[in-house]
C-alpha cells in the first residue's frame, strides 16, 4: 500500500470522525494496520496535516485537529465565495463527458438513502465540477475546503438533514452548466454551499 492510499484512507477516517478531535495518531499503531513502514506513514500525515487536519508536534507526536467554531466560520466564508467562481469556470469550460458523469452521480444520488453513499457522491460530484473549471489552484483549494465542512457536518450532525433535496439542487446546478450559463450556475452553487452553514 502507497502513502497516497494511506493518506486518502486516513483522511476518510478523519472527515467521519473515525478518528475523532485531539486524538492521537500513532505511527505503530498505522503501520500495523496498513502493514506497511514509516516513511509512507510520515509522508502522509504530512500531507494531512497540510490540510489542516492533523497538528504534528516534534518529540510529542501528532494529534487530530480539533473542530471550532471559528474554523466554522472560516471555512464556509470562504467556500461560499470560491464556489461562485467554480461554476463560472464550469460553466464556461466543463466538458460534455463531465457533464455525463455528474449526471451518473445524480442518478446514484436517486437510488439509494444511504448516508454514506450520498456524502461520496455529493465529494464526488464536487470534484468533477471543480477539476472542469480547469483551474488546478481553485480546484486543490476547493477539495480541501470540501473535507474540512464534511467533518464540521459529522460533528455537528448536521450531515443528518443536509441530504435532503440534495438530488434536485445538483440537478439544477448541472442544468446551468450544460447550458453554460455562467451566472446561474455561479448563483446556484452558492446557493447550494450556503445552505449548508451552521453559523
Amino acid at each position: 500500500m502507497n502513502e497516497k492510499t494511506i493518506y486518502q484512507k486516513l483522511k476518510t477516517q478523519i472527515i467521519l470522525l473515525e478518528h475523532g478531535p485531539g486524538k492521537v495518531m500513532r505511527e505503530k499503531e498505522i503501520m500495523e494496520e496498513f502493514g506497511v513502514s514509516r516513511t509512507p506513514v510520515r509522508k502522509a500525515l504530512m500531507r494531512l496535516e497540510m490540510d489542516g487536519l492533523v497538528r504534528i508536534i516534534p518529540n510529542v507526536g501528532t494529534f487530530v485537529e480539533d473542530v471550532s467554531f471559528q474554523q466554522l466560520k472560516d471555512v464556509f466564508e470562504a467556500r461560499s465565495y470560491l464556489v461562485r467562481l467554480s461554476g463560472q469556470l464550469a460553466a464556461k469550460r466543463i466538458s460534455k463527458e463531465e457533464i455525463t458523469l455528474i449526471h451518473k452521480r445524480i442518478e446514484g444520488m436517486r437510488s439509494t438513502v444511504d448516508a454514506k453513499t450520498l456524502m461520496r457522491l455529493d465529494g464526488e460530484i464536487h470534484k468533477i465540477i471543480n477539476n472542469s473549471t480547469k483551474n488546478e489552484v481553485l480546484a486543490k483549494m476547493l477539495e480541501g475546503l470540501h473535507d474540512q465542512a464534511v467533518r464540521i457536518w459529522v460533528f455537528s450532525g448536521a450531515h443528518d438533514f443536509y441530504w435532503d433535496g440534495l438530488e434536485k439542487e445538483f440537478a439544477d446546478i448541472v442544468d446551468a452548466l450544460e447550458q453554460h450559463n455562467e451566472e446561474m450556475a455561479a448563483r446556484l452553487m452558492e446557493k447550494h454551499t450556503r445552505r449548508c452553514n451552521l453559523y
